[in-house]
């Protein structure tokens, strides 16, 4: 019995060794799971962590594209704008240089006498305070060619710096006005006075060497009523001989001027005229005074102009904030880009470790 007895003991003390030895075993083994456990999280943590990074910084990578895309756009835009000026430029100063060869032939220094000056400061008196007056005649209307410059200022004669304005009311002020400056006199046209008489259409197929005054001047159609009255009827012919022809051997009712300012008249009269020197060259003169005053206008707009676009593109050319924009932007996208691969690399890492 007592053999029997010690057995059972034994036996009892080895099975509780042994469950105190498979509990300890089973605590590690929670204790390892349980760690194991911790590191999935925080891998999983660490994943989802970086996953966000990389998605922010390609984000920034792809606003870095395009902005630098933007920045190339821009920076071709300037150099092709720059390219155009350059263009203009060169067209003005060609333009600027023939219009100062035009100038050096027209003898841009002329002189005006003392009496032209005096009109043409009043007629511009005139026009600042009264809306309107149109201007002198001479100056509102011109020859097509300037062959008939002097047989033009023979028929216009004196009516060439006849003031042109709008209403007989806008005359007498215009009159009284100069009376109460003491600027001297002057005769004008109103146009809603002028009544000229009709031409016949039968004039203006007189003679293929004859052409009506009307019809070799240049004039806007508002004053088209001034330059009936002060030219009437006039043929401007090639030649004297067809100035006569026409007077004495038509018999047309009209008076003929040659070219040279030689005048058959109605009643077969002839005035003599010269092309130069004399009252006729001092009249063909105020047109080409108008022409030199158009081309110089024209040389300080184009000077303007020149000088507008030559400050544009040395703008441009000194302009270097695109250039730096692009650099800069570069270097941000290599940076966004490093970044990037980097955070790739670190999830893909963190994923695979995860796994195992």
């Amino acid at each position: 019995l007592r053999s029997t007895s010690m057995d059972d003991t034994s036996q009892r003390d080895a099975l509780d060794r042994q469950i105190q030895l498979l509990a300890e075993a089973a605590r590690r083994a929670s204790d390892r799971v349980g760690g194991l456990q911790g590191v999935r999280d925080g891998l999983v943590a660490s994943e989802h962590a970086h996953a966000s990074q990389l998605q922010a910084a390609t984000n920034d990578m792809r606003s870095v594209e395009q902005e630098m895309q933007q920045a190339r756009r821009d920076a071709e835009a300037a150099k092709a704008e720059h390219e155009r000026l350059v263009r203009v430029e060169i067209e003005i100063s060609e333009k600027l240089a023939g219009v100062a060869k035009e100038l050096a032939q027209a003898r841009a220094e002329q002189r005006e006498t003392a009496r032209e000056t005096r009109l043409r400061e009043t007629v511009g008196a005139l026009q600042r305070v009264f809306s309107g007056v149109h201007g002198r005649l001479a100056e509102l209307c011109r020859p097509a060619q300037h062959k008939y410059d002097v047989a033009v200022a023979t028929v216009l004669g004196r009516l060439m710096d006849a003031v042109v304005v709008d209403r007989q009311s806008t005359a007498l002020e215009c009159i009284a006005y100069m009376k109460e400056q003491r600027a001297g006199q002057a005769t004008f046209l109103p146009l809603d006075a002028l009544q000229p008489a009709p031409v016949s259409d039968a004039l203006r197929h007189a003679h293929r060497g004859a052409r009506l005054a009307t019809d070799v001047l240049k004039y806007d159609a508002g004053i088209e009523v001034a330059v009936l009255h002060a030219c009437g009827g006039a043929l401007i012919c090639d030649s004297v001989e067809i100035a006569r022809h026409l007077c004495y051997e038509r018999r047309l009712d009209a008076k003929a001027v040659a070219l040279d300012g030689t005048v058959i008249h109605r009643s077969g009269l002839i005035t003599g005229g010269t092309a130069v020197g004399g009252g006729q060259r001092t009249q063909t003169q105020r047109w080409e005074a108008a022409a030199v005053e158009n081309l110089r206008r024209a040389r300080d707009r184009l000077t303007e102009e020149l000088h507008d676009v030559a400050r544009e593109r040395r703008r441009l050319s000194k302009d270097d904030a695109l250039a730096s924009r692009v650099s800069g932007l570069q270097t941000r996208h290599r940076i966004a880009r490093e970044t990037v691969d980097a955070l790739t690399r670190k999830v893909q890492a963190v994923a695979t470790e995860r796994t195992h």
